[in-house]
């Protein structure tokens, strides 16, 4: 049975040093939440807190209600699983493994066939033998976190464990971790500064910048709905345009945009440059611009337009993200289309 995890007014300061900065978090038992930011944010710090490893200067945490503040780490039911595997390399991958039921003194057999099926779960069957030296990184990470799970855990703390792996091992790592934590119906919290990564396997995500929570929502949300600039330009939002709003019109230096009745209230603009569209066509929802440049993103391109009025001694640039077959020219005059559904008013400009 997993665990519910609050985390109250935290906060954290090392010397004078503020790191945590009053964070409020709360996670149903049984989700699987990342904790997202770039390094420094305080996001690793807050997972020792949790887990215990550090002491908050201020504030709770709570696991099912219970106060864990003064409770030891080894007693607080949870498993940490660290950027680096940390195996003994004296020891064998069973040895790793069985480590915390041998210090528990369980009887031999009972650790061996306990190694066996875990080993089996983690797909590394056969292994108990095997040094760690003999494996790969993403296969130490698999061990790692079979010896986390022999103690039936409540809580799962992962720190990063992915970084230091390549890019394709870490989309099959990620996607092995969601159905580690799917089966054992554990609380997880995963520690990340890879948005893609926190997107593909997250209930929910808690974005933190400079020490502060600063959203803490649904995965989507992040893309359709950010709370505020740093948000928004985290998750790849290329253009954020300040102005105002008049009726079902948000009014910028370059032109109107149309919005929809259930639009929030604030000061910028945020328009995803996946969703707006380059045409040499006018339409009802369009505005003019023209081609500075333009440079392949991976299977598509990215054209980079001004669309400031001939009177603006500003530039306004406009990013799209076209298909690899877009064929328009530097210089050349065009219009760029926006869906008014998938604009967002942000309220927050910070």
């Amino acid at each position: 049975m997993s665990t519910g995890i609050k985390i109250e007014n935290i906060e954290k300061k090392f010397s004078t040093n503020p790191v945590l900065k009053g964070i409020n978090l709360e996670v149903p038992s049984g989700q699987l939440v990342s904790i997202l930011g770039s390094s420094g944010c305080g996001k690793t710090t807050l997972l020792r807190i949790v887990a215990g490893l550090e002491r908050a200067t201020s504030g709770h945490v709570y696991f099912d209600g219970e106060q864990q503040d003064s409770i030891t780490v080894e007693k607080r039911a949870i498993a940490m699983v660290f950027q680096k595997a940390l195996l003994f390399p004296n020891m064998t991958i069973g040895e790793n493994v069985a480590f915390s039921l041998r210090a528990s003194k369980n009887p031999p057999k009972d650790i061996e066939k306990k190694v066996d099926e875990m080993l089996e779960l983690v797909k590394l069957p056969g292994f108990a033998s095997r040094r760690p030296g003999e494996l790969s990184g993403g296969q130490e990470q698999r061990v790692s976190l079979a010896r986390a799970l022999m103690s039936n855990p409540k809580v799962l703390l992962l720190d990063e464990p992915l970084s230091a792996l390549d890019a394709n091992l870490r989309v099959e790592m990620r996607n092995f971790i969601k159905e580690i934590h799917d089966s054992f119906e554990m609380t997880t919290l995963f520690v990340t500064h890879d948005q893609e990564e926190a997107m593909a396997i997250s209930d929910k995500i808690a974005f933190m910048e400079s020490g502060v929570l600063e959203q803490y929502d649904f995965p989507e949300s992040f893309v359709s709905t950010p709370e505020s600039r740093k948000v928004a330009k985290f998750f790849g939002c290329r253009n954020i345009f300040g102005g105002k709003i008049d009726g079902a019109v948000f009014e910028t230096s370059f032109g109107e945009f149309v919005l929809q009745e259930n639009h929030g209230k604030g000061e910028l603009l945020a328009v995803r440059q996946e969703d707006l569209i380059l045409s040499r066509e006018e339409s009802k929802y369009s505005f003019e611009a023209r081609v500075v440049s333009w440079q392949f993103v991976g299977s598509r391109i990215s054209v980079h337009c001004d669309a400031s009025k001939t009177t603006s001694t500003e530039r306004t640039e406009v990013i799209v993200e076209s298909d690899r077959f877009a064929d328009f020219a530097e210089n050349e005059k065009v219009f760029i289309t926006y869906d008014p559904s998938r604009l967002h008013v942000i309220g927050r400009d910070n």
